[in-house]
C-alpha cells in the first residue's frame, strides 16, 4: 500500500495495529508511569523530547512531502558506523567472474531462517551476476553456489562501496548506509520499519520492493536485471551519495547538543 493516498486503508491498518499492541502498550505505559515519567502518547512507546529529538534517514526518502518536522526534531542523512580497522577485498572466487557485484543481506533475524535463505540463494544462483552474502547465524547449515561468496557476517561498510546493487531486508542502518554509498536496492521487508522503508524506496524510484517469502524466481531475477541496467538510476544514486557525503549532516550534531546545554 503506498505511503501517500489510500487514507481509509491506512486508517484501518492503524486501527488493526493499535488493537494488536493494546495490551502490551498498556502494560509498558503503566511501567513508565510507575517510574515517575509522564504517560505515553496512546500506542506510542516513547514520547517526544521537548528539547531535542534526532533520527537518521536520507532526505530523498523522508516524509516531508506528507508532513513538516515537529518542533525540536532534526534529521540526519545517516548515523553511519565507521569500521576503520577492517579491510575488505573482492574474494578470489568472484574476482575473475563476469557480471555485476551484488550484496545480499537479510539481517540477523532474516538470515536465521535457513529454509528461506536456501530458497533465495537457489534463485540467485541462476543469475549471471556475482553475490557477496551475509549468511547469518546459521551459516554452517547451507552452502553457497559458485557465483557467491559469504560468511556469517561481512563488513557491510566496506562492501557497500564496491557493489552495484543491494538486496536487503530494509533495516534503517542498511537503508541509510546504502544511500550514503549511492546504490539502488531490492528491499525484502520482514517486520517493523522495514515494510515502510521498502514502500518508500519503491515509491521514490530508488529500487524495488519484493516479498521475501513469496516472490517468484522470475520476479527476483527480473528486478535484479532492471536495476543493474538502469543507468539513469545509477547516476541519481551517485548524486545523492555525493550530496550526503559532502554535506555530512551528522557533523552538526555537536552544535545541537552544545546549544541545548547552554540553555540550562
Amino acid at each position: 500500500m503506498p505511503a501517500i493516498g489510500y487514507e481509509e486503508e491506512w486508517k484501518k491498518f492503524r486501527e488493526t495495529v493499535n488493537a494488536a499492541v493494546h495490551d502490551f502498550w498498556k502494560e509498558f505505559n503503566d511501567y513508565v508511569i510507575s517510574k515517575g515519567s509522564k504517560s505515553l502518547v496512546p500506542y506510542r512507546f516513547i514520547n517526544d523530547s521537548p528539547y531535542l529529538n534526532i533520527y537518521g534517514f536520507p532526505l530523498e526518502l523522508d516524509y516531508l512531502d506528507l508532513r513538516p518536522l515537529p518542533p525540536n526534531w532534526y534529521r540526519f542523512d545517516n548515523l553511519k558506523r565507521t569500521e576503520k580497522l577492517c579491510e575488505f577485498e573482492i574474494p578470489e572466487k568472484l574476482k575473475n567472474r563476469s557480471g555485476k557485484l551484488i550484496y545480499f543481506s537479510m539481517g540477523s533475524m532474516g538470515a536465521a531462517d535457513v529454509k528461506n535463505m536456501k530458497r533465495l540463494v537457489s534463485i540467485l544462483s541462476k543469475s549471471p551476476h556475482r553475490f557477496i552474502v551475509s549468511k547469518g547465524p546459521n551459516h554452517e547449515q547451507y552452502e553457497l553456489p559458485d557465483n557467491m561468496w559469504g560468511e556469517r557476517t561481512v563488513p557491510q561498510i566496506k562492501v557497500l562501496p564496491i557493489v552495484d546493487l543491494v538486496i536487503t531486508h530494509g533495516g534503517n542502518n542498511t537503508i541509510t548506509e546504502t544511500f550514503y554509498f549511492g546504490k539502488p536496492l531490492i528491499v525484502m521487508p520482514l517486520f517493523c520499519d522495514q515494510g515502510d522503508n521498502g514502500i518508500r524506496v519503491q515509491e521514490k524510484g530508488f529500487g524495488i520492493k519484493l516479498k521475501p517469502y513469496t516472490c517468484t524466481e522470475q520476479q527476483l531475477l527480473d528486478a535484479i536485471e532492471k536495476l543493474v541496467n538502469d543507468e539513469q538510476l545509477k547516476q541519481r544514486m551517485k548524486k545523492i551519495s555525493e550530496r550526503i557525503q559532502t554535506e555530512n549532516s551528522i557533523s552538526k550534531f555537536p552544535e545541537l547538543v552544545e546549544g541545548l546545554v547552554k540553555k540550562f
